[in-house]
């Protein structure tokens, strides 16, 4: 899964990201484009969320670090609603790629 580029996610206020309970497992999502998550924020308003781009290492790190804090499993990578798969990615995996990238 290449994820070098540019990551885009929802968050809220400071330290709020998106985190959803799926089958026992606590998810959060990123998007390879904005206009991927702007879609899926679209389609959910209700959030109050907005997409914000991270594109240094040092704030997929962050970011990352901030999912484990929460205890969050895995990421939802470029998820759609009413897609049937998802690529998902485990936390802990994608921190070890992006410390040694």
């Amino acid at each position: 899964m290449d994820l070098s580029g540019p990551w885009y996610i929802l968050e809220g206020e400071p330290g709020e990201h998106l985190v959803l309970e799926v089958l026992g497992q606590r998810l959060s999502g990123i998007w390879t484009s904005e206009a991927l998550a702007q879609g899926f924020l679209a389609r959910h308003a209700e959030l109050g969320m907005r997409v914000s781009a991270l594109e240094t290492r040092a704030l997929k790190e962050a970011f990352l670090r901030a999912l484990r804090m929460l205890k969050v499993d895995g990421v939802l990578v470029d998820y759609e609603p009413g897609a049937h798969r998802a690529r998902m990615a485990r936390v802990e995996v994608l921190l070890e790629e992006v410390r040694h990238a």
